[in-house]
């Protein structure tokens, strides 16, 4: 059955609601849509961060059920809230082969291109779309702050079509473009996508090729006036850092959503991804500025829930309740950062955190190159970078250091995988 091509460790026989290490099925991804509706029906807009199709083999896969899917999930989208506007990206099982976007047009920019241009509108940003899967939208109904949505498929390290490449499909160039008119509109810009740049710790990973990095930074960081926030998907797990500015000042949040499927990786016997619970996720932003307030982070204890066949979404946390922050600025942040790496109550936070990461699923104590790690990746968004904060911390280590840090209303945003 399809309903078990995503299963690992030998599950062959999944739940209604599905099993911790499968993708969800269709019941899950229902129930996820309406809790949404649910826990709040007015939203100004929902934010998907892709990867709607499962995690199978290229072998059992093709383009027509890639398709499928995409088309099953906009529809049930599009029922849930009729009067919404979601604001879509890919993610990298999106595309078939899996990851291997092109850096030219293609059958799955352009038929998605169509399922979601009820949403895109615009008929440039759909020329966008269809020549590499990236536009831009106004929020109305104030027209002070702009989405951006972009393919950062294009710079994984799984993408073997775009290694020769320098700038595929011209994203980066435009990405500027966008930003620059944005500037001098006098508007804010929240920006989306699925791959995050940056390291996805505690296991130390760079998604992003190396000669995507530092352009994709260097863009970011050279309008860190006018973003935001941003917004991605990818990890599965919840998270997030802080961009500073040219002068190294914090300027930018960037948040991890959390996904919906409850599929773990396997690398190995002895490395496997934790469980987690599926999530979805509330954020309070100011209509005017962009600023972001707050998090309201939602999840389905799926083990609680398998037994009965059945489950709600509780709130797991509020972002400025648990951390007793004013708002989630970057420089909220970057004092929480601080927080962490005290010698005096940094290890409480950090727990804290790391199994906020979890969503709830099970209770995993952060060991201290777990704990390095997370400190480390909060600031440093380059492999070098990170990989020196490791060392330089792990042979202070043994003197007792820490890692030193540098010193209205309400959207989703929701990573959804699911099978057809």
């Amino acid at each position: 059955m399809t309903s078990q091509l995503s299963c690992v460790k030998g599950v062959n026989n999944p739940s209604i609601l599905g099993n911790q290490w499968c993708d969800s099925p269709w019941t899950l991804v229902t129930k996820t849509i309406n809790a949404m509706k649910i826990l709040h029906p007015d939203v100004d807009f929902l934010l998907w961060t892709g990867d709607t199709v499962a995690h199978i083999s290229n072998d059992k896969m093709n383009v027509t059920i890639n398709m499928d899917v995409m088309a099953n999930l906009t529809k049930a989208m599009n029922d849930t809230f009729p009067d919404k506007k979601v604001y879509a990206t890919f993610g990298n099982h999106d595309y078939y082969p899996a990851s291997q976007f092109p850096a030219v047009s293609n059958i799955i920019y352009n038929e998605t291109a169509e399922l979601w241009k009820q949403w895109i509108e615009d008929e440039e940003q759909l020329t966008n779309f269809r020549r590499g899967g990236y536009y831009t939208r106004l929020l109305p109904p104030h027209n002070k702050v702009r989405i951006v949505a972009l393919n950062t498929n294009l710079y994984y390290t799984s993408d073997k079509i775009t290694v020769n490449e320098t700038d595929p499909t011209g994203q980066l160039q435009w990405m500027r473009l966008v930003l620059q008119l944005a500037k001098s509109n006098s508007e804010k810009v929240i920006l989306a996508a699925h791959i995050p740049p940056g390291i996805h710790t505690p296991r130390g990973v760079q998604w992003f090729q190396d000669k995507f990095v530092q352009p994709f930074n260097s863009i970011v960081k050279d309008f860190a006036d006018v973003i935001k926030a941003m917004h991605f998907g990818h990890d599965h797990y919840d998270g997030f850092k802080v961009f500073d500015d040219n002068s190294g000042k914090p300027a930018i949040p960037l948040f991890v959503a959390p996904s919906v499927t409850p599929w773990r990786f396997i690398l190995n016997e002895e490395v496997t991804g934790s469980p987690h619970n599926p999530a979805i996720r509330l954020v309070t932003y100011d209509r005017d500025t962009g600023d972001h307030v707050n998090i309201d982070q939602y999840r389905m204890d799926l083990s609680a829930s398998l037994p009965q066949g059945d489950g709600d979404f509780t709130r797991l946390y509020s972002f400025t309740e648990s951390y007793k922050l004013q708002d989630i600025s970057a420089t909220s942040l970057d004092s929480l950062i601080t927080r962490m790496s005290a010698q005096a109550g940094g290890d409480d936070l950090l727990n804290t955190y790391f199994n906020f990461t979890l969503t709830g699923a099970q209770f995993e104590s952060c060991d201290q190159t777990c704990k390095t790690r997370i400190l480390c990746g909060f600031r440093h968004y380059t492999s070098a970078e990170f990989n020196k904060c490791e060392r330089d911390n792990s042979d202070a280590s043994g003197t007792g250091s820490r890692v030193a840090a540098p010193t209205l209303l309400i959207f989703l945003v929701a990573l959804l995988s699911l099978l057809r």
